[in-house]
């Protein structure tokens, strides 16, 4: 894997995430804000494909850091996180949004290509 690639992969994941950090924190002010808020909170299962442990704790820490959205455990095999948002009337939708988001850049960073 080149270090170009690598370079980006880092570039394209920060601004993704602060991208993401804006838009999240918009969609919980607008929960909080609104006159009768109605959240759909569930805990929901990532099945995840990083495969070092660095690479398993970024993803979950960005997950964490994101506003509405909390990692709560990290599956013993490590095939999945278990993440609790705070609007997910979708879930299987919110696993493939969080994972399209993220994790394709950090398996890029771990010197592989996304499955």
């Amino acid at each position: 894997m080149s270090l170009a690639r690598r370079t980006w992969a880092g570039v394209s994941l920060a601004g993704i995430f602060l991208y993401d950090l804006v838009v999240a924190s918009l969609g919980v002010a607008r929960i909080v804000l609104a006159p009768h808020p109605r959240p759909m909170p569930a805990i929901v299962r990532v099945p995840i494909d990083a495969r070092t442990d660095w690479g398993i704790a970024l993803f979950a820490y960005l997950v964490s850091m994101t506003p509405g959205s909390t990692c709560l455990h990290v599956a013993e095999d490590r095939s999945a996180l278990f993440v609790h948002f705070l609007h997910a009337p979708d879930e299987e939708a919110r696993a493939a949004e969080i994972k399209a988001l993220f994790e394709h850049r950090i398996r890029t960073l771990e010197g592989g290509r996304s499955p």
